[in-house]
């Protein structure tokens, strides 16, 4: 499988420059835009290949289609797509939507699944991050008009899975404008057009000509970039915005109490401060891990500072996650157990180790200080260094030269699969700080494993290994939060996929 996308995901969102827009006046009550706010824009305008990542798939999201989607439980379910199946170990066939048009008015046929699987395999720049997201594509061949067939480099058995994220722009006027003008000039499937994308606002208008298979219930759409979570909230109070993402979990309780909504969703990931055992350190020993596991307090966390909208993490995978093994116990909040694991494995007195971050404030960083005073309960000392975004990048993911523990997300997107995260977090990462040799020809056998059944029995096995072998302090299953204006409904997210058509303000 390519290299960790959530490595390149998690890059993009630190690297991006934040900008700032002054925000207009509140909206007349007859004004039927939708107004969203974002941390920031995406670089690289509109264009479909740039990354699964926020913010380039929530902008992108409203302006493109894949050929699958996931709902918010994780089922793949038929998007441009009505069906697919294998044809043989590396030839998928995919049966595509009639009666589709692009914003454009050219009908979707074969032909734009074609030209976006022939640009990723011969054209794809570095910077086209989504080609690291995706397993290889060597080809796609137009069977007739609505029926196309895609040939991978290796077998992918849940090829499907990835789909979602294969945004699909318009062929002939791919092929026009270039990759860069295309990106300020984007023509989708999607429910929105692209009119005007200034450094901190992007405008749209809706699609819902002839073709518009998803038409918008509201008239046009407006992303703004506001770089603090404060000024997104203030923008819902004083009614300037709609929708305000990348939000914490005590912003809802002001907007609540302000008589708005606050949404939150898993994203399939989980949080975990994860443990290097790939240097003399005392995590190589895995009873030190489980001590650590027992003597965090989860619930507390998750009720205060979490506000109870998520649930203790005990594995690799989320609930909705392909692989998730429900049969797995908690790691009990114990001390006693903690302390004579530790007193075991030689720290009957503890130990110190440093925990770096790029996390340096909000509902994360709180997380941590209340971990370290529970590691602090069993002698065990956890310094936390917070430091810039590039900077823990570069020690990460450049030069290896990170600290004892660190935070790197158990990310399942795209596929929502476990074996993402195991990928991410074994050996095959680059400079790895989890590797159990033993455990990767399972991972190997579940990537390629064709039998249903076997296949999901083998990622249960490999979340039943990480459970057991403990590589990280499992946390707590990831989850996202907005805010929500009083007038805003429909508003749903399914792993970064905003579904704009869905989303009505003033009663519309």
């Amino acid at each position: 499988m390519a290299q960790s996308a959530a490595v390149s995901r998690l890059a993009l969102a630190v690297a991006v420059a934040l900008t700032c827009a002054p925000l207009t006046a509140p909206r007349a009550q007859d004004d039927n835009t939708i107004r969203v706010t974002l941390a920031t824009l995406p670089p690289r305008h509109g264009n479909p290949f740039a990354t699964s990542a926020t913010p380039s798939i929530t902008t992108t999201s409203a302006i493109y289609d894949g050929l699958a989607r996931f709902d918010k439980a994780g089922n793949l379910r038929p998007w441009l797509a009505t069906a697919w199946r294998n044809v043989d170990e590396k030839t998928w066939r995919f049966e595509l939507r009639r009666d589709v048009n692009f914003s454009n008015g050219a009908p979707f046929t074969a032909e734009a699944v074609v030209n976006a699987v022939t640009y990723m395999n011969t054209s794809v720049r570095p910077i086209d991050n989504l080609v690291r997201d995706l397993p290889a594509m060597i080809s796609a061949r137009a069977l007739d008009s609505h029926t196309v067939e895609i040939t991978t480099k290796d077998s992918v058995p849940s090829f499907p899975r990835h789909m979602p994220f294969l945004a699909l722009p318009e062929p002939d006027a791919w092929r026009k404008l270039g990759p860069e003008e295309f990106a300020k000039q984007p023509v989708g499937t999607g429910p929105f057009v692209l009119q005007t994308w200034e450094p901190a606002l992007a405008s749209f208008a809706a699609f819902d000509g002839p073709g518009a298979w998803r038409k918008p219930k509201a008239a046009r759409l407006e992303i703004r970039a506001l770089p603090e979570a404060t000024s997104r909230v203030q923008a819902i109070l004083t009614g300037q915005a709609d929708v305000a993402m990348q939000l914490g979990p005590d912003d809802l309780q002001t907007l609540e109490a302000a008589g708005h909504k606050g949404a939150s969703w898993q994203d399939g990931g989980v949080t975990g401060i994860s443990l290097v055992t790939t240097r003399n350190l005392p995590f190589n020993d895995v009873r030190v891990r489980r001590a650590l596991n027992h003597a965090v307090n989860r619930a507390p966390l998750i009720a205060t500072i979490m506000q109870g909208k998520t649930v203790a993490a005990n594995q690799p995978a989320a609930r909705m996650v392909y692989g998730h093994n429900a049969e797995l116990p908690a790691y009990d909040y114990d001390p006693i157990k903690a302390k004579k694991l530790l007193a075991e494995a030689g720290y009957a007195d503890g130990f110190s180790f440093v925990m770096e971050t790029s996390t340096t404030s909000g509902a994360q960083l709180a997380t941590f200080q209340q971990v370290a005073a529970d590691l602090a309960a069993v002698g065990v000392k956890m310094e936390i260094r917070a430091m810039p975004g590039p900077q823990y990048l570069r020690n990460m993911f450049l030069t290896g030269e990170y600290a004892d523990a660190v935070i790197v997300p158990w990310q399942t997107v795209p596929p929502i699969d476990v074996v993402r995260a195991v990928e991410i977090h074994s050996c095959d990462s680059k400079f790895p700080w989890y590797c159990d040799r033993d455990v990767m020809p399972l991972y190997q056998q579940a990537l390629t494993e064709w039998d249903p059944a076997k296949a999901l029995a083998l990622r249960r096995e490999l979340s039943r290994i990480y459970h057991e072998q403990a590589p990280a302090i499992f946390l707590y299953e990831q989850v996202i939060y907005a805010g929500l204006s009083a007038r805003t409904h429909g508003f749903d997210d399914s792993f970064g996929l905003v579904a704009y058509d869905q989303i009505s303000v003033n009663g519309n």
